[in-house]
């Protein structure tokens, strides 16, 4: 049986001899084949590397990421805590946890009067007092601002009611006059009219005919009309059943339900009803029961109790 081969004439250069070669073809088979597993091992090989190498770029890539989030994370924890320790004080200062403002009366002797200020604080608390915030412990960073987000939501529906009360509090002068005077205080005195003793439920303030009369807060006109013996009238609801009327009036500048704010001309100054001259009867009523209305007055220029008339300069 003959076999095949492939001969191979190597012919070095014309001095020397050729040298013929006899190479079975299986033989030839196994190199061609040997040299085609190498080239595809060195292409597999060059495709794992390439593959690799860009796997180790890709992981380093979101190391970094994941370094700079790291990073990051650390940051927004230590601004939160500083966030948190800004809403304790904030908390501290509106007096949302243990502390409480605690108004004073100025009134001598007798009942302390009702002050408005400590009403406001009472009243707040009681639309709901947030509770502090408790120590968070082995939370994540996304748990914590979550927390952080909910006590914030809180915080900020308590100033907007604590800002509301405030805006509402009657606390200035009901009078846009360069010059007025505080005619008669509230409390026991001599009736102008009958010589006896009678217990005077408002504050009366003179000013001359036609001074604007302004509202000391926020409200809305109740009730508006002519009385025997206060004359021109009308009535503001502040809310927590807080009401603030004014009397002797010679015309009025609201209509009744209408909204009003601090600083806005309800009315004029007159001398309707019974009068011994132009001037402003001014109550404030907490529950129906009266209170003395220089307490609350905040921009007086005497905020202090008078048995005698006091022109107070410059009181707007």
């Amino acid at each position: 049986m003959n076999r095949k081969s492939i001969t191979l004439v190597w012919m070095p250069s014309r001095s020397k001899r050729w040298s013929v070669f006899s190479i079975p073809d299986l033989l030839v088979c196994c190199l061609v084949f040997a040299l085609l597993a190498s080239l595809l091992m060195v292409a597999v090989g060059l495709h794992l590397g390439i593959k690799l190498h860009r796997n180790a770029l890709q992981l380093k890539e979101e190391n970094t990421y994941l370094s700079q989030k790291k990073m990051e994370l650390d940051s927004l924890g230590l601004a939160m805590k500083r966030i948190q320790g800004y809403e304790g004080i904030i908390r501290d200062v509106l007096g949302l946890e243990e502390h409480r403002v605690v108004g004073t009366g100025l009134g001598q002797g007798g009942m302390p009067a009702t002050d408005l200020s400590s009403m406001a604080q009472e009243d707040t608390q009681a639309f709901g007092e947030i509770q502090p915030v408790p120590q968070v412990n082995n939370f994540s960073v996304l748990d914590e601002a979550k927390f952080l987000q909910e006590s914030l939501q809180d915080l900020v529906e308590t100033i907007r009611e604590r800002r509301q009360i405030l805006d509402s509090t009657p606390s200035i002068v009901p009078v846009d006059a360069k010059d007025y005077w505080f005619s008669s205080g509230y409390g026991w005195r001599r009736s102008p009219f009958t010589g006896r003793k009678e217990f005077h439920e408002g504050l009366d303030i003179s000013a001359p005919h036609g001074t604007p009369i302004i509202a000391p807060g926020q409200g809305r006109v109740i009730k508006m009309g002519h009385h025997k013996y206060l004359g021109k009238y009308l009535k503001l609801d502040h809310g927590r059943k807080l009401v603030t009327t004014f009397a002797h009036l010679s015309h009025f500048n609201v209509s009744l339900g209408q909204k009003i704010q601090r600083g806005q001309v309800i009315a004029y100054m007159g001398n309707s009803g019974r009068t011994t001259g132009p001037h402003l009867h001014y109550e404030i009523a907490i529950k129906g029961k009266s209170v003395n209305p220089l307490q609350q007055m905040l921009n007086a220029m005497s905020n202090q109790w008078m048995e005698s008339p006091l022109l107070a300069k410059g009181g707007q």
